[in-house]
């Protein structure tokens, strides 16, 4: 996917790009903090209601959304990859069909709301959201439009952002255009599994 630059850059002023891409091509991910930042403390956050427990989805991130929740934006996945970093992890799916979007489903354990709103200035398109299903959210794309690129990152504990981003080549889509409608509806899937599993 994209080059992936993380969340709480901002927060200690470090301004970087995290490349997915660099581990595979693919760079899922933007909300987490840069590798030369530090993330947010206690003090900083905004406490969650109704916190949710990521620890099954973070111990396997591909099956935080199901096939069936997958096959319209991405049709059958070819393969995954495992992205592990110091401040974030993820699973990168890509389809067998070029013309599909591949999905990235990130994890930043140390995260906090405010530091992922904090990070927005780091991304040429961004926008805070309504929440989703009751948590502070928000869109970024590294790309000043998020024509074919966007990432949808949701707050869902004190210090876990969970995301899911996706990208789209093929113009002719009909998430190329609007790729945040789908990452939206990606990640509002995801939190909804959360919510069950939990």
């Amino acid at each position: 996917m994209r080059s992936k630059t993380p969340l709480t850059v901002t927060i200690l002023g470090g301004i970087a790009a995290l490349a997915l891409a660099g581990c595979n091509n693919n760079t899922g991910g933007t909300a987490g903090p840069s590798p030369s930042s530090t993330t947010a403390t206690a003090g900083t956050s905004t406490a969650v209601a109704n916190p949710l427990d990521t620890t099954k989805l973070q111990q396997n991130l591909c099956t935080g959304l199901t096939a069936a929740q997958l096959t319209p934006y991405v049709g059958q996945v070819k393969n995954t990859s495992s992205v592990n970093k110091t401040d974030y992890s993820g699973c990168d799916m890509f389809p067998t069909d070029v013309h599909m979007a591949a999905v990235s489903v990130n994890v930043y354990p140390n995260t906090t709301p405010s530091a992922m709103i904090a990070a927005n200035s780091n991304f040429p398109y961004s926008k805070n959201l309504a929440p989703i299903q009751g948590y502070t959210a928000r869109d970024t794309s590294l790309l000043p439009q998020p024509q074919g690129k966007c990432a949808t990152a949701v707050a869902v504990a004190d210090h876990v952002v969970v995301e899911v981003e996706v990208e789209q080549s093929d113009a002719s889509s009909q998430y190329y255009n609007n790729t945040c409608a789908a990452s939206e509806a990606l990640v509002t899937t995801l939190v909804g599994n959360l919510k069950a599993s939990g």
